[in-house]
C-alpha cells in the first residue's frame, strides 16, 4: 500500500509518498515558495511520483494537512486531497500542521524531549500565535489561537525540565518570557513554520480513515475587510443609484 501526502498549510508547497505497511519513505519533494501552491501542488505531485517510480493508480490513501496555516493554502490542499481522492475511490485523511511540528521536534532529540510537553507555537501575526501543547504526540490541550500573555499564563506552572518549545514563534515567545522570568528558561527544538513533509506522512500513514471526511483546522476566522465605496443596488428600487 502506498499513501500519497501533501502539504501546502504554510510556505512550503510539499509532496511525499511512502510504503504504508512499513512506513518506508519513497519519494519527497519540497518547495518554499510562500504563496501561489494552487499553481505548482499538481507538478509537485507528478515530481514525487516519477521520483518514487509510481502512478496515481498506485496510490491507496491521500493526506493533507488540515492547518492552521494560510486561509488560501490549506483549501488548495484539502480541496486537491479530497479530489485525488474521489477520483481514485481512495480514503482521505487529514493531519494537524501543530501535531506535525511536534512530531518533528521530538525527533531531533529523542533522548532530551520524547518524554516533555511540546508547546507548538506557530506565529500567526496580528500579535497573535496559534498555539497546542503536546505529550508524546497527544495534545493536552486543544489547540488555539492566543497572546503572547495567554502564552506565559499557561507556561508560569512548568519547569525547564517539563517543557520545550517549538515552532515560528517559539523565540519571540521565549524572549518575552524571559524579559519577566529570567531564571526558567525553555530549550527550542526549532522554530521552523511548518513540520518537514516526511513528519506528515509518517502521521498521515498511521491516521486511521475517518467516517467524515477531513476539515480545514482555521482557528479564527479569515482576514476579510468591510467592502466600502460603494452600494449593491437594490432590485425593487428602479431609481437607485451607487454611493461613492
Amino acid at each position: 500500500m502506498v499513501t500519497l501526502s501533501i502539504d501546502t498549510a504554510g510556505n512550503f508547497c510539499a509532496a511525499a509518498l511512502n510504503d504504508a505497511a512499513t512506513g518506508k519513505l519513497l519519494s519527497a519533494v519540497s518547495y518554499d515558495i510562500g504563496r501561489g501552491h494552487a499553481e505548482i501542488l499538481m507538478r509537485v505531485i507528478d515530481e514525487a511520483l516519477i521520483q518514487a517510480d509510481l502512478e496515481y493508480q498506485n496510490v491507496d490513501k491521500v493526506v493533507t494537512t488540515l492547518g492552521p496555516g494560510s486561509f488560501t493554502g490549506v483549501r488548495v490542499g484539502i480541496s486537491t486531497a479530497r479530489a485525488i481522492g474521489l477520483g481514485l475511490s481512495k480514503p482521505v485523511v487529514g493531519v494537524s500542521v501543530l501535531r506535525a511540528c511536534a512530531q518533528h521536534a521530538t525527533q531531533l532529540d529523542n533522548a532530551r524531549f520524547a518524554k516533555r510537553i511540546v508547546s507548538v507555537i506557530l506565529d500567526a501575526r496580528r500579535e497573535e500565535y496559534y498555539f497546542q501543547p503536546l505529550r508524546e504526540g497527544k495534545p493536552i490541550k486543544e489547540a488555539t489561537v492566543c497572546n503572547i500573555e495567554e502564552l506565559v499564563n499557561f507556561h508560569e506552572d512548568f519547569r525547564k525540565q517539563d517543557v520545550v518549545l517549538c515552532g515560528s514563534g517559539a523565540v519571540k515567545f521565549l524572549q518575552h518570557w524571559m524579559d519577566f522570568r529570567p531564571t526558567v528558561d525553555f530549550p527550542i527544538a526549532h522554530h521552523l513554520a511548518a513540520a518537514p513533509i516526511e513528519n506528515i506522512a509518517e502521521l498521515g500513514r498511521n491516521t486511521p480513515v475517518g467516517k467524515t471526511r477531513p476539515e480545514p483546522l482555521y482557528l479564527r476566522g479569515v482576514d476579510a475587510k468591510q467592502q466600502r465605496g460603494f452600494a449593491i443596488l437594490r432590485a425593487e428600487s428602479q431609481d437607485a443609484t451607487a454611493v461613492s
